[in-house]
């Protein structure tokens, strides 16, 4: 959660708690407070935090106020940093889950009063982004709000195609005139303070030729909703076939409207029966209608329009079933410890109704775990826990899977998103970046890596050792420090002897290399040597190696690599304080 805005204190006392915040809200600015910093400030993008008695608070932006939509979220903070009130904005403006977070950072309590946290109702606000819905009138939705806590109900309708559970307290209606919140992908005509929500299910399917510029295809798509009465925004994502799936104007439309695209095979399409067959597109490509095909396989649901034919491009449009859909979160763990989690990963981590990953880095976060679903698998079943994962994130559940280290480096990131590719799967996801054992082993010996440098991992069990070999020997003769992942395990030991032999014949012998074990944990060794006193068996499947290059070397326990900062400034310039 990144916060924009700004913190007020009155006191010194206040002032060291605010610049104690400043280490977890890192983009915010800290002033003493001053009516009109507060005015400047004022804007609904923003989070004010205030450090001071709440008296003072209300007084202070009292003339500022407007309304739920435009106000920006304010906190406040007593100044022994005890307690942490969202004073508005809790929903909104994300204001009580900040609220939270400061609270988890502080071991403080975090006071929530918002109407429907405090009768127990579901934040309307908050199911609908859940839900992945999307607002057509978001200036009615403080009323509707304030109608769900007065009444404790709503009426809602809602299309057939909407499958996901309905929130606490929502009265289900068969006509749309009789509902106060409208779920739909049509375009409803003059609603009167009915909250319509735009559900996103539709898959749009194109044929065109080479020629295609993306303002033709935007202009068609708009005349064509337009006519059929449904909403743009309720747009999923595009589909076509393959061959086509790289054409710049399509995935300019898809990029500017934030779509996914979806691309299918002609043996894919084939299996699917259009509505009106072409000739004369089968003539072209063998198929019946790519369009037509095309949305009804992505969607896997309804034709809502027919091929629509435009001067070297065809629209069809077919409706999913919008269910339930949770969320995968790829969170790199680091070396493991709590201690070395990003905010956003324990965040994520606290989150997620479900964990899946490697049984050894499950282990380290154990405490986390409590009340969680939790899936636990061996070391070389990567495959079963991405797809373990994508399963239960399928099912509607917000899903962790562990990735020790940074999950794009040697991680699970790559495998998830192959696996959702090859399967055609359109999933909210987000990737969590962790520290990886090259960062945790430069910052354990000092600072071998800064400049350019080049990481390899030994392990033969996906990538050839031939392949694994040349590479090395290419590296080797770059003079680059080396990063060395995956050396040695107990039944892949002649592999780091073959690489050592390699260094040593490229490399002069008295190259400095680090030897980590266990960065980070509480087994953790440092080996600190060269490429002539290196011994073999200090070196493990939990090892990582640091190679340096020429201008490496070691000032007592600390591994430097030069960056030329030397070359830069003179001698006086550079050494001297």
């Amino acid at each position: 959660m990144e916060v924009r805005g700004v913190i007020f204190y009155l006191s010194e006392r206040g002032k060291k708690l605010a610049e104690n915040l400043k280490a977890l809200l890192k983009e915010v600015q800290i002033f003493r407070l001053e009516s009109g910093l507060i005015s400047k400030n004022w804007q609904k993008d923003k989070i004010l935090i205030f450090i001071c008695a709440s008296g003072i608070v209300v007084r202070k932006i009292a003339p500022f106020l407007k309304n739920k939509l435009e106000d920006p979220g304010v906190l406040v903070l007593n100044e022994t940093g005890e307690y942490v009130i969202p004073l508005l904005g809790g929903h909104r403006a994300k204001a009580n889950e900040l609220a939270q977070k400061i609270a988890d950072f502080l071991s403080a309590k975090a006071v929530v009063t918002t109407a429907s946290d405090s009768l127990s109702f579901t934040p309307l606000d908050l199911w609908i982004k859940e839900k992945g819905l999307i607002l057509k009138n978001p200036e009615l939705l403080p009323g509707i709000m304030a109608l769900f806590n007065q009444k404790g109900t709503l009426r809602v309708y809602r299309e057939k195609s909407v499958k996901i559970p309905l929130f606490k307290g929502a009265l289900e209606v068969g006509k749309v005139e009789e509902a106060e919140v409208i779920i739909t992908n049509r375009i409803i005509g003059k609603p009167k303070k009915q909250l319509i929500l735009i559900v996103p299910n539709l898959w749009l399917g194109v044929g065109f030729h080479e020629n295609l510029e993306e303002a033709y295809l935007e202009e068609a798509v708009k005349k064509v909703f337009e006519e059929y009465q449904l909403e743009e925004k309720a747009l999923k994502g595009v589909t076509t076939l393959d061959k086509k799936a790289k054409h710049q104007a399509l995935l300019n439309f898809c990029v500017h409207k934030k779509l996914s695209l979806l691309s299918f095979s002609k043996e894919e399409l084939e299996k699917v029966k259009a509505l009106t067959p072409s000739e004369k597109v089968y003539e072209a490509v063998g198929l019946e209608s790519v369009s037509e095909q095309a949305a009804l396989l992505a969607s896997k649901g309804a034709l809502l329009i027919p091929k629509q034919v435009f001067s070297g491009l065809t629209i069809a449009v077919a409706e999913e079933d919008y269910q339930l859909r949770g969320k995968l979160y790829i969170v790199g763990t680091g070396p493991g410890a709590v201690d070395f989690l990003t905010l956003r990963a324990l965040q994520v981590l606290r989150e997620a109704e479900v964990i899946v990953g490697y049984q050894t880095y499950l282990k380290l976060l154990e405490p986390l775990f409590y009340n969680k679903e939790v899936y636990s698998f061996s070391m070389t079943e990567e495959t079963e826990r991405a797809k373990k994962a994508i399963e239960e994130a399928l099912k509607g559940k917000k899903v962790a899977l562990v990735s020790g280290g940074d999950p794009g480096i040697y991680g699970m990131s790559g495998l998830v998103l192959e696996i959702l590719t090859f399967n055609r799967l359109s999933l909210d996801l987000e990737i969590i970046p962790g520290i990886s054992a090259l960062n945790a082993c430069s910052a354990l010996v000092g600072a071998p890596l800064m400049n350019d440098f080049a990481v390899i991992s030994l392990s033969d069990r996906l990538t050839p050792w031939e392949e694994i070999e040349k590479r090395l020997r290419s590296l080797a003769q770059l003079d680059i420090p080396l990063v060395i992942y995956n050396p040695k395990s107990r039944r892949r030991s002649k592999q780091f002897s073959k690489a050592l032999e390699i260094l040593k014949t490229v490399r002069a012998l008295d190259t400095v290399v680090a030897v980590v074990i266990s960065a980070m944990r509480e087994n953790q060794k440092i080996y600190l040597t060269t490429l002539r006193d290196l011994k073999e068996e200090w070196v493990d499947m939990h090892s990582t190696l640091i190679v340096g290059n020429s201008q490496s070397f070691f000032s007592g326990n600390w591994f430097i690599t030069s960056r030329g900062y030397e070359k830069k400034y003179s001698e006086e310039y550079f050494l001297k304080l």
